[in-house]
C-alpha cells in the first residue's frame, strides 16, 4: 500500500504541471489576441491641434465656375478637289508647313485643258457671228450666242484651276486623304475651316466656317498652330453665370504651365453629357501664342465670374461662427482676444472680412489632425479647419460653428 501509495505521487504532479501549462499557453494566447484587437481598433495617437498666426491682408480673390473641354486649334482647313480627274501628285505630307496658296496635290488635267481650248474657239466663233450680223435679229442671236460661250470658257478654266489643290491658309497640314491614283469627284467639295478665318483660296481650295473639325477622308487638312480655342462645357446649373468675355485660367493636361483665355460664346442648346446631365457649349479663345499645346488635348477651365480686389483676407480656418455670433482669435503682443466680425463673403481658403479687422491685425488660425491607427488607416478621413471642417471650406458663403481653438482662450 504504501509503496503504490509513493510510486503514483510524481505521476499526478506531472500531470497537474502539464495540464496547468496548457491552460497557461491557452490565457497568453486570448490574452494577446484580445490587446492586439484592441490596439487596432484604437488610434495611436490622439487627435492633434496645430496653431498659427496669420496677418490679415489685402488681396484679390475669385468666385470661378470650372469646366472641361478639349483644346483646338482655331483655325483648321480641309482641302479636297472641285473636279473629276486621277490625282497625279500629292506633295505635302503630315507634319508639313505649308503657306495660303501652296500647291498641296494635283490630279490630270488633260482633258480639262482641251475644254478650256474648245471653249475659246467656241468664243471666238460666236465673236465671228456678231461681226458679221447684217441684221438686228440676227445681231440679237450672235450676241446671246456669244454670252453662253463666254460662260462656258469661264466654267472650263474654273475646271482647270480645280485641278490643282492649293492651301486656303498657312499652317501645318495635320492629315493627307489622298494618294497618286486616287479618282476625285466633281462635287461642290471644297475646303472648310473652323474659326471663320480662312479665307478663300483659289483653285478647289475655298473656305467656308464651321464647328466641326472632322478631317476629310478625301482631301488634305492644314491648321494653324499658332491660334487655340478650348471648346467647353458647362452645367446647366452655371449657364447664367457666364457671359461673352470672362476671363478664363487654362490647364491643360500634360502642359508645362498655365495658360489664359477669353470665353468667346456661350450656347444655348443643350447636349447630353456621359453622365446624362445637360451641357452647354462654351468656347474660349486662348490668349496669345502659347507654347506646349496640342491638338486633342483635355483641358480644365477655371472661369472667373466675380473678382474683388484689395479687400481684407484672413484665411477660412481663422473663422468660426458660435451662436450666430462671427468671430476671430485676435492676437494682439501675446494676448488673445475673441474678436466679433462681419464676413463679405467665402472664397475657398480665403474670407473677405468687412468690419472688426484691420490690415496686419494677427488672427489665429487652428487645424485639427485626426489621428491614425495602428494598421495605418485613419480612424477619420484626416480633416484641417476649425471644429473638423475638411480645408477651411464651406458651403453657402457662412463660416462653420465652434467654440474657441482648443487651448487657446479669451
Amino acid at each position: 500500500m504504501t509503496t503504490a501509495s509513493l510510486s503514483s505521487t510524481p505521476w499526478r504532479r506531472r500531470a497537474l504541471g502539464a495540464l496547468a501549462a496548457v491552460v497557461l499557453v491557452a490565457a497568453g494566447a486570448v490574452g494577446g489576441w484580445w490587446w492586439s484587437s484592441r490596439a487596432a481598433a484604437s488610434p495611436t495617437t490622439a487627435a492633434t491641434t496645430s496653431t498659427a498666426l496669420v496677418a490679415a491682408s489685402l488681396g484679390t480673390v475669385k468666385e470661378t465656375v470650372s469646366a472641361s473641354g478639349t483644346v483646338s486649334p482655331a483655325n483648321t482647313s480641309t482641302a479636297s478637289f472641285t473636279s473629276s480627274g486621277t490625282v497625279t501628285a500629292v506633295d505635302v505630307e503630315v507634319g508639313d508647313t505649308v503657306t495660303k496658296g501652296q500647291v498641296l496635290a494635283t490630279i490630270d488635267d488633260s482633258d480639262l485643258r482641251d475644254a478650256v481650248t474648245l471653249a475659246a474657239a467656241e468664243v471666238t466663233a460666236a465673236q465671228d457671228q456678231v461681226d458679221s450680223a447684217s441684221t438686228s435679229e440676227s445681231l440679237a442671236a450672235a450676241r446671246a450666242q456669244r454670252a453662253s460661250a463666254r460662260s462656258q470658257l469661264v466654267d472650263a478654266r474654273a475646271s482647270l484651276d480645280g485641278a490643282t489643290l492649293r492651301a486656303a491658309m498657312s499652317g501645318t497640314v495635320a492629315s493627307v486623304g489622298l494618294a497618286v491614283g486616287d479618282s476625285t469627284g466633281s462635287g461642290s467639295g471644297a475646303s472648310s475651316a473652323t474659326g471663320g478665318t480662312g479665307g478663300t483660296g483659289s483653285a478647289g481650295a475655298g473656305s467656308s466656317t464651321g464647328t466641326s473639325t472632322a478631317t476629310s477622308s478625301t482631301g488634305i487638312q492644314v491648321v494653324d498652330t499658332s491660334t487655340w480655342v478650348v471648346e467647353a462645357s458647362v452645367s446647366s446649373s452655371d449657364l447664367g453665370r457666364l457671359t461673352k468675355g470672362l476671363q478664363a485660367t487654362i490647364t491643360p493636361s500634360g502642359a508645362p504651365q498655365n495658360v489664359f483665355g477669353t470665353v468667346r460664346s456661350v450656347g444655348v442648346v443643350a447636349s447630353s453629357s456621359s453622365s446624362g446631365t445637360a451641357a452647354f457649349p462654351v468656347v474660349i479663345d486662348v490668349t496669345g501664342t502659347p507654347e506646349g499645346l496640342h491638338a486633342g488635348t483635355t483641358a480644365t477651365v477655371a472661369i472667373t465670374v466675380k473678382q474683388l480686389t484689395d479687400v481684407l483676407t484672413v484665411p477660412t480656418q481663422a473663422v468660426r461662427t458660435t451662436n450666430g455670433a462671427t468671430t476671430v482669435q485676435l492676437s494682439t503682443n501675446g494676448t488673445v482676444t475673441t474678436t466679433p466680425v462681419t464676413v463679405g463673403g467665402v472664397y475657398g481658403t480665403s474670407t473677405v472680412v468687412t468690419t472688426g479687422l484691420s490690415v496686419g491685425d494677427t488672427v489665429v488660425v487652428t487645424t485639427r489632425t485626426l489621428p491614425r491607427t495602428s494598421t495605418g488607416t485613419s480612424s477619420g478621413s484626416p480633416r484641417q479647419g476649425p471644429e473638423g471642417f475638411p480645408g477651411g471650406g464651406f458651403g453657402g458663403g457662412a463660416p462653420p460653428a465652434g467654440g474657441p481653438p482648443a487651448g487657446v482662450g479669451p
